[in-house]
């Protein structure tokens, strides 16, 4: 599928369900795009890393670095599923 498409697919889902989350496991832990507000055509996108770790104790943990941030209208979400896949994120999670 190409960009544009999934564009458009990311943008429907994320209008339409306010906790809408496309994740990939990665080498390092997982790629999110999720969604901040609930106001259906205002609202923000995100494109974050969690990554996991042990500290010096052999605890594991997670912590969140955030790639990207964005609005809502179709050009800012395309632009975050194209990091996204450049990210290592797959189609298949966005679908």
């Amino acid at each position: 599928m190409d960009l544009e498409k999934l564009g458009i697919k990311a943008k429907n889902l994320l209008d339409n369900d306010p906790d809408a989350i496309f994740e990939t496991d990665i080498e390092e832990g997982w790629l999110l795009i999720c969604r901040t507000g609930v106001d259906k055509e205002d609202y923000r996108v995100s494109l974050e890393k969690q990554i996991e770790y042990e500290d010096e104790d052999g605890n594991t943990d997670e912590e969140c670095e955030q790639i990207t941030e964005d609005g809502s209208d179709l050009d800012s979400i395309t632009g975050i599923v194209g990091y996204y896949l450049e990210e290592g994120g797959t189609e298949e999670s966005i679908c």
